[in-house]
C-alpha cells in the first residue's frame, strides 16, 4: 500500500485526473516512493519491528531512520547473540526527536567488528508525524511536477540517434527529503 492515494493528488492539483494520468498514478507513486524508501533506509509505512545489522568499534553508531529501538544487541559473525546491551549504556539521537539515526554508547565504543551490533526496532518514519507529512509533500510535488510540467522531456538528436531524457523538476521536488536526512543521503 502506498503512502499517497489518488485523492490527495487530486486535492493538490484543484482536479480529477485524467484516464492517462490515472492509467499512470499507482506506477509513478509507488516508484517515487521506492525511491525514497531505498534513498533513506527506511519504510514511509507502518513497520514491523525488525533487527538490522551494523559496524561496530564507534561509540556514535549511524543506523537507518527507526522509531521505538527495542534492543540494541552485540552478536558473532553468526548473528548468534553474545550480550544485549543495557538501555543505561546507551541513548538514541537526536534525543529530541522521534525519529531516531544514531545510537550513542555513553561508555566508549560498540565492540569492534563486522555486522556485529544489532538494533531492533520500528525502521519507519511513520511514527514521527512532522517528518511524513514532509516526506507526504515532497512526494505530492514531484507527482504533480510529472504531471504538469509540459516541459519535463528533453528531446535530444544527433546524426539519427535520439534520446528523451527528463528534466530535473521532479528531483528538486524531492529534494525537501535531503534535509531531513544529510546522513544518509
Amino acid at each position: 500500500m502506498a503512502l499517497l492515494n489518488q485523492t490527495d493528488l487530486e486535492a493538490k492539483l484543484g482536479r480529477p485526473l485524467t484516464t492517462e494520468e490515472t492509467s499512470a498514478f499507482s506506477t509513478i507513486n509507488v516508484a517515487n516512493q521506492t525511491f525514497v524508501e531505498k534513498m533513506i533506509g527506511s519504510s514511509l509505512e507502518t513497520a514491523t519491528e525488525a533487527t538490522r545489522y551494523y559496524d561496530g568499534g564507534v561509540q556514535h553508531l549511524a543506523i537507518d531512520p527507526c522509531t521505538d529501538v527495542s534492543a540494541v544487541k552485540i552478536v558473532n559473525t553468526d548473528l548468534s547473540l553474545v550480550e544485549t546491551v543495557d538501555s543505561d549504556y546507551y541513548v538514541t539521537d537526536p534525543t529530541n526527536l522521534t525519529l531516531k539515526t544514531m545510537i550513542r554508547n555513553r561508555y566508549g565504543r560498540f565492540t569492534r567488528g563486522m555486522n556485529n551490533v544489532g538494533v531492533t526496532a520500528l525502521f519507519s518514519i511513520a511514527g514521527d508525524a512532522g517528518v511524513l507529512a514532509i516526506v507526504k509533500s515532497a512526494l505530492l510535488d514531484a507527482l504533480v511536477s510529472e504531471i504538469d510540467n509540459s516541459d519535463n522531456i528533453v528531446k535530444e538528436s544527433i546524426e539519427g540517434y535520439s534520446v528523451e531524457m527528463a528534466q530535473s523538476e521532479t528531483r528538486d521536488a524531492l529534494m525537501s527529503i535531503k534535509y531531513l536526512f544529510p546522513e544518509v543521503l
